[in-house]
């Protein structure tokens, strides 16, 4: 079918639904010669028929006899997309679905291509032996066991610029229209006998599916479901997977559902996912004018500058962190995952690092003492990890660390004092005493003693 034979062919059958208000498409469809012909329906075509509905998560219509088409959820494992070597061909909605909390609910069907061949293609179905995709029907591990691709014909609003197709392979479902996510046209067809037409392998509406409602389903960052809504496995949690790696979790008894895109997923699955370091997502994602990203769990947070730099803040660091002002405090975003160091840990960020050693409680070290800190290969180089925080002085203030000492007169820059000739200078009172504050590093001379210069003279050990 071409571009200009498809919407005709829309407008047509659109027409006859207006002057037909009680009618639906399918009705149109099968008992108007006149749109049939218009919306090239193959006389190869299988009738649909109706039949009555019964209890069942996948409506009424659901066997092969009843001639609907499978959906693309029950044929691929949940995966909620029209399958490879189809195409989204066009649509229709169907109104009051309780699997879209009363709203409309869009289906588009997904035909084959002309993979094969391109014989037949007059009347814009190419012939069976052609398709990408073969008669059968659904899996008989699900109550969804309805025809697949074997329905020859198509409704036309959906890329336009492929001609000819072949026959109906599946259909995804949406309760968001399909022309704001697919290269789909506003024409609208209506059939609300298919409301209720559903599979075990989408998720039934409640309060994930409204999050992802409200996100704009397939047009958001998550992408199409993978898949119905699992349970996490620890009487707390559940989640919907979606194509592009993020999920949406709930908690039980929490009306608010919490999703997290796939850069968000990745730390939070090195930590141990929602039952590990971090625990469950308790407030939406918050992304910056410049582009940065944080998002709140439970005992943590993942945060970073971009979305390629985001990371996990747990345990003591997530205190400390959280405590000095998370991304707008001292120490800005984190540009590392927590690192083992010995018997502690260190985690950088970008204007310093929280480090804990053995048993003790974490610190921090920030500012010009972070600055003069990683100039010297930060917790790998001579101060090694820091093991207080910086105080303040009457003249300055200082930093001590598991190898040394960094101590700053005044405003300016800090000085390293370390090994013997922080032992020398302790034992003289240190910068109360007579040598005062280092005005120098510490260093090592030719002959292998250490030197270090200070207010009062130098001091060589």
């Amino acid at each position: 079918m071409t571009t200009a034979q498809s919407s005709w062919s829309a407008r047509l059958v659109d027409g006859l639904a207006r002057r037909l208000p009680s009618v639906s498409r399918r009705d149109v469809l099968v008992g108007s010669a006149v749109a049939g012909s218009a919306l090239a329906t193959n006389p190869k075509a299988y009738a649909l028929r109706p039949v009555t509905a019964y209890a069942t998560v996948c409506g009424p219509g659901n066997t092969a006899a009843s001639g609907w088409t499978v959906f693309c959820a029950t044929i691929q494992k949940g995966e909620n997309a029209c399958p490879p070597g189809s195409f989204a061909a066009g649509w229709w909605k169907a109104a009051g679905s309780s699997w879209c909390g009363g709203r409309y609910r869009y289906i588009v069907d997904c035909n084959a291509s002309c993979s094969r061949c391109s014989t037949g293609c007059t009347d814009g179905i190419c012939d069976n032996r052609c398709w990408s995709c073969s008669c059968g029907t659904g899996s008989k591990a699900t109550c969804d066991q309805r025809r697949i691709c074997c329905n020859a014909f198509r409704y036309g609003q959906c890329n336009t610029q492929i001609a000819c197709s072949g026959g109906v392979h599946c259909r995804v479902v949406s309760c968001t229209p399909p022309y704001q996510w697919e290269n789909c046209t506003t024409t609208s067809l209506v059939d609300n006998r298919t409301s209720e037409h559903s599979t075990s392998l989408l998720p039934k509406w409640g309060t994930i599916a409204a999050r992802y409602y409200a996100m704009g389903e397939q047009k958001s960052h998550l992408g199409h479901s993978m898949g119905p809504v699992r349970s996490v496995g620890d009487s707390k949690g559940t989640y919907v997977r979606f194509s592009s790696g993020g999920r949406i979790y709930q908690t039980k008894g929490s009306s608010t559902a919490y999703a997290i895109r796939d850069e968000v997923v990745r730390p939070l699955v090195a930590t141990g996912s929602v039952k590990g370091k971090l625990g469950y997502p308790v407030a939406h994602e918050f992304l910056a004018s410049a582009g940065g990203l944080t998002q709140r769990f439970e005992k943590g947070a993942v945060s970073g500058p971009s979305l390629q730099q985001l990371n996990a803040v747990y345990g003591g660091a997530w205190t400390i962190w959280q405590s000095l002002g998370r991304t707008a405090g001292e120490l800005g975003y984190p540009t590392a995952g927590r690192v083992t160091v010995g018997n502690g840990w260190v985690q950088h960020f970008q204007k310093g690092a929280i480090s804990q050693r053995g048993a003790a409680k974490a610190v921090h070290v920030s500012g010009a003492f972070a600055s003069a800190w990683r100039a010297v290969g930060a917790e790998q180089g001579v101060l090694g990890q820091p093991i207080r925080v910086a105080s303040v002085t009457a003249r300055g203030g200082y930093q001590r660390f598991a190898g040394g000492q960094l101590w700053r007169l005044g405003s300016g820059s800090p000085k390293r004092v370390t090994g013997p000739v922080l032992d020398a200078w302790v034992s003289e009172r240190g910068h109360v005493g007579r040598y005062g504050y280092p005005t120098s590093d510490t260093t090592q001379l030719a002959d292998g003693r250490w030197q270090c210069t200070f207010e009062g003279g130098t001091l060589t050990a």
